[in-house]
């Protein structure tokens, strides 16, 4: 039976950001992060349509077929998640913003939400249930409460890396649970993380809601940090691509559909009309460092610092049974 038992607001000073900083939760999810990053460096991205598991691409006729047994397979377990993932898509069409005289923080996001969590309470359950593994139910609140939380706060209609952090534990804890083994991974990333990535930014602009905690174009960016870590990760040890080939345009189309780093920009771009050294001023120092490689482990730094280390984003992070110190 799923429940909140044993689950609470842990972080509520510095001393207890220390303490969770010295945990052994802590060092284990930034070693998740290190095998994700790991797990994408040289490969590229595919439509996500293109993907299937097994089952489906039996079903489909692809069963044979070797590029997709070698480049597009994933998991059943994977794929389950996916479909859960896309349903934001239709709890979107659903709830179409409404008119208010506010143009941010249209209402319509909470209605949303609303039947978005419906379908993780129906769809998670039995998610779980088809994997096989055992005593997994008992970790349903948590898991949906990660993922409810990814998608941005019902009350304030805001989104922020907080929210995308919620994400990254969703994953982390059902990796935890040996739900997804290290040849998922990768699809964790360029899979799960992308369709939620494209999910959130259509949430984003449907509702527009007010991005948690930006600091402008002193930022990195006003809503995603991970997209930027991954990337950078999917870019190192390429020598066919600079650093700086970020404030080409023509390489930003080129590059985007397979790269996570050019999509990123190429977003920026679409929706900030000033020139990119004024926008994205971080993003554009940045494209100054000398390797992707150094790139992702200062942005990898930088996620520690500024994300999973600070108070103002851990205070509202759920602790206990899978994540606890």
């Amino acid at each position: 039976m799923a429940s909140d038992a044993g689950l609470s607001f842990k972080v509520v000073d510095e001393d207890s950001v220390q303490r969770f900083i010295r945990s052994a939760a802590y060092n284990e999810l930034i070693d998740f992060i290190t095998h994700l990053n790991s797990s994408v460096v040289a490969v590229e991205m595919h439509p996500l349509d293109h993907f299937y598991s097994r089952e489906d691409a039996r079903r489909s006729g692809h069963a044979h077929s070797e590029q997709v047994e070698n480049i597009l397979l994933i998991s059943r377990n994977v794929q389950n998640v996916l479909t859960l993932v896309k349903r934001m898509d239709k709890c979107i069409d659903l709830c179409p913003p409404i008119k208010q005289p506010t143009r941010f923080g249209n209402k319509g996001f909470q209605l949303f939400c609303d039947e978005y969590y419906k379908e993780i309470d129906e769809s998670l359950p039995e998610i779980l249930a088809q994997s096989g593994l055992k005593n997994l139910s008992e970790h349903t609140f948590q898991l949906g409460y990660y993922l409810k939380n990814s998608v941005g706060n019902r009350k304030r209609i805001d989104y922020g890396t907080g929210h995308e952090l919620n994400f990254l534990l969703f994953l982390f804890c059902l990796n935890k649970l040996q739900f997804f083994g290290p040849p998922d991974h990768k699809h964790l990333v360029l899979v799960l993380y992308r369709q939620y990535l494209e999910c959130v930014r259509r949430i984003q602009i449907t509702y527009t809601v007010e991005p948690a905690g930006s600091r402008g174009a002193w930022g990195l960016d006003d809503f995603q940090f991970l997209v930027f870590l991954f990337g950078a990760a999917q870019l190192s040890y390429n020598t066919q691509i600079k650093t700086d080939d970020i404030e080409k345009k023509e390489l930003l189309e080129l590059w985007a559909p397979k790269y996570l780093y050019f999509d990123a920009l190429k977003y920026i771009s679409m929706l900030k009309h000033a020139p990119f050294h004024e926008s994205s001023q971080m993003l554009y120092d940045i494209s100054g460092v000398e390797t992707w490689e150094k790139i992702c482990s200062g942005l990898l730094k930088m996620y520690q610092a500024e994300i999973i280390q600070k108070r103002q984003i851990l205070q509202h992070i759920l602790f206990g049974k899978l994540i606890d110190f």
